[in-house]
């Protein structure tokens, strides 16, 4: 039995394949937003929705500088602030 954060995942990659490699990060995003399916946003499926793309769009990133602490876990805000 797949958890959600596996059909997330799952569902990322698929999207992935039919995206163009030279997408920018702004619209790679609303992509990635827009192929939400597990219905209402909230709730377990979403957070597992929300690490996932997280996890996925992190790797589309320069450096962990570039990314708005907003968007980071509260235990990846946590690591950036010790590692300052």
């Amino acid at each position: 039995m797949s958890t959600w954060h596996d059909l997330a995942v799952e569902r990322i990659r698929e999207l992935d394949a039919t995206l163009p490699a030279d997408m920018p990060i702004k619209e790679r995003r609303k992509a990635v937003q827009a192929a939400y399916s597990f219905g209402p946003r909230k709730y377990w499926p979403y957070k597992a929705w929300c690490k996932a793309q997280r996890e996925y769009l992190n790797r589309f990133l320069k450096s962990d500088a570039a990314v708005p602490e907003k968007h980071l876990s509260p235990l990846e805000r946590m690591m950036k602030r010790a590692g300052q």
